[in-house]
């Protein structure tokens, strides 16, 4: 891995959450390349479950190697909105997103799964059926207008189609009202017989 994949500063970030046993999942761009079709990618986004105080200790860590505000991920933390580092070596932006107060935030962290790499590295994913959850909620939050998003949908659903847990996807899409949207989704990709 060069310094400039993301999965090389996917390590590094994952190593300091390990460090400090705050829960992680991959999510964004690098996870829909990992369960659909590849694209290049400048930033890295994770979930993580942190309080106050572990936050403050990751903002420290990070320090080391990336441009981060510490008040400003503490803020995030009090918050539970987001807050970013910017990695000095390659300047790729990572985005840490604090799990939401809603059922299937806490899910989604649970249902993670573990992807080893020839490198010997280990990183925790979100599953296909919750990053296809995650890309719709980003969809609709931007007007329904982000091809990008779009796009990353179709390709998981294409390419883990078989891996899916149809009634999973299903249930938690109808928990949040995304029904509509995936319906279209898996119509766009294929339709259901390919599930």
């Amino acid at each position: 891995m060069t310094p400039l994949d993301p999965l090389s500063i996917a390590v590094l970030v994952a190593r300091i959450l390990d460090e400090l046993e705050i829960p992680y999942v991959i999510g964004g761009s690098v996870a829909s390349s990992l369960h659909g079709e590849p694209r290049s990618t400048l930033d890295l986004d994770l979930m993580i479950e942190a309080g106050v105080e572990k936050t403050r200790a990751l903002a420290g860590l990070l320090q080391s190697s990336c441009y981060v505000d510490e008040d400003y991920a503490v803020e995030a933390s009090r918050r539970r909105t987001s807050f970013n580092a910017i990695h000095f070596e390659s300047s790729m932006k990572i985005d840490f997103f604090f799990t939401e107060s809603a059922p299937f935030a806490a899910d989604q962290l649970r249902r993670r799964q573990a992807v080893a790499f020839p490198s010997g590295a280990e990183l925790f994913f979100y599953t296909p059926e919750d990053l296809v959850i995650r890309k719709l909620l980003w969809f609709r939050a931007g007007g329904e207008s982000s091809q990008r998003q779009w796009r990353d949908v179709l390709g998981v659903l294409k390419t883990s189609g078989n891996l899916i847990d149809l009634a999973y996807l299903r249930l938690t899409a109808s928990s949040l009202e995304l029904v509509p949207l995936l319906d279209r989704a898996l119509e766009q990709a294929g339709g259901e017989s390919r599930l």
